[in-house]
């Protein structure tokens, strides 16, 4: 059995799996999601895709390909917006691992992310029409727009999701734009998804790097009752203009997190010394710091590692750190993806209804 393998496959039925790859400045995301009543039954998506070969961040193509040696597949790729260090390494990923649909935001990228982005528009036109698919923000669960534009119920196995953003308005509006308004504007009609499983239902919140002219101006007030989640995925690598335009912006804007009211924050970013961006910012942490308790935010780039995020299918949270990805296919590895038996440790926090405990593996 590879790493990949026993770290990210759930050795029993029903589990929801959120694993947040560390992958340096960028973001990857990979989802395994429940589909039946067996441990067979699961299903891959991977949202956003980064490779640009920092040090230590995990390679994705690596990791499937042991993910996949012996059985499953990569289903989907949900991009939130095209910038570089979201869509990079798509065309590889998807010449050498292969998925079947893409689900994205439809901004059309330019200046320094040109390139991905035209990789990335190869990979949905390789995918073909009946397989493209536009998220936009929506009231109903489980709800997507076909390349056609008409709305569809599209369920994801056994969980359900919401699209909360981009509105539609917004990228007709964005759409008919010069260039440069489309450039500047990307993080305001980038794409937020909100996904839920369990009896004592509980939700995860991917947010891109959506802005706070976003949620301010197109999410918070239209989706107030939907917004609540238990873990929140900091929004653009915990830079602040999820809260504020700049540095200098005094206007700050909280109305989102209040609402979101998360338990857990996850944030994929390197070390901030390490970030060509400074991120995460001190000031968005310190308003983090307000809504989540300290020792429940997790930053992958502290420690190089990954975060994996279990719910039951009663609703119960499991979230576990670990290295061990980090350690065989971070750049820099010369490892060959079959060391099962190395004694590598794990640590997690259990969050049931009543209980809690501490453990040394995954759910599952």
């Amino acid at each position: 059995m590879t790493v990949a393998e026993k770290i990210i496959k759930p050795n029993k039925p029903g589990i929801f799996r959120t694993i947040f790859l560390y992958t340096g400045q960028g973001e990857s995301t990979l989802l395994v999601i429940p589909t039946g009543t067996t441990v067979e039954d699961y299903n891959y998506v991977l949202i956003d895709s980064d490779k640009d070969n920092e040090e230590n961040e995990i390679d994705l193509i690596a990791l499937f390909k042991d993910l996949f040696k012996t059985s499953g597949e990569l289903s989907l790729f949900i991009n939130t917006h095209p910038h570089n260090d979201h869509v990079g390494g798509i065309k590889e990923v998807y010449d050498e691992i292969g998925f079947k649909e893409v689900w994205h935001s439809n901004h059309k990228a330019g200046g320094k992310h040109k390139k991905k982005y035209e990789d990335f528009m190869s990979v949905v036109k390789a995918v073909g029409k009946s397989n493209e698919y536009f998220i936009l923000g929506t009231n109903d669960l489980n709800k997507i727009r076909t390349s056609a534009n008409k709305e569809v119920i599209k369920k994801l196995g056994l969980i359900d999701y919401q699209v909360l953003s981009p509105a539609e308005y917004l990228c007709e509006e964005i759409e008919e734009g010069t260039a440069d308004e489309r450039d500047r504007r990307i993080h305001e009609q980038c794409g937020v998804v909100k996904f839920t499983y369990g009896k004592d239902a509980k939700s995860i919140m991917i947010t891109g790097d959506s802005d706070k002219e976003a949620w301010k101006e197109h999410i918070t007030d239209y989706h107030k009752k939907n917004l609540p989640s238990h873990v929140l995925s900091a929004s653009h690598h915990g830079s602040r203009t999820f809260f504020k335009e700049n540095e200098e912006d005094k206007d700050l804007y909280e109305a989102h997190i209040k609402e979101i009211n998360p338990t857990y924050l996850i944030i994929s970013a390197p070390k901030q010394e390490d970030s060509p961006h400074g991120h995460p910012h001190d000031d968005a942490m310190e308003l983090y710091k307000k809504y989540v308790d300290e020792e429940n935010i997790f930053h992958l780039g502290k420690n190089y590692e990954s975060v994996i995020v279990d719910i039951d299918s009663d609703g119960n949270i499991e979230i576990t750190f670990d290295k061990e990805l980090v350690e065989e296919y971070g750049q820099g590895s010369n490892d060959d993806g079959d060391d099962s038996d190395k004694n590598k440790n794990y640590s997690s926090i259990y969050v049931g209804s009543q209980t809690s405990k501490i453990d040394n593996r995954p759910n599952g």
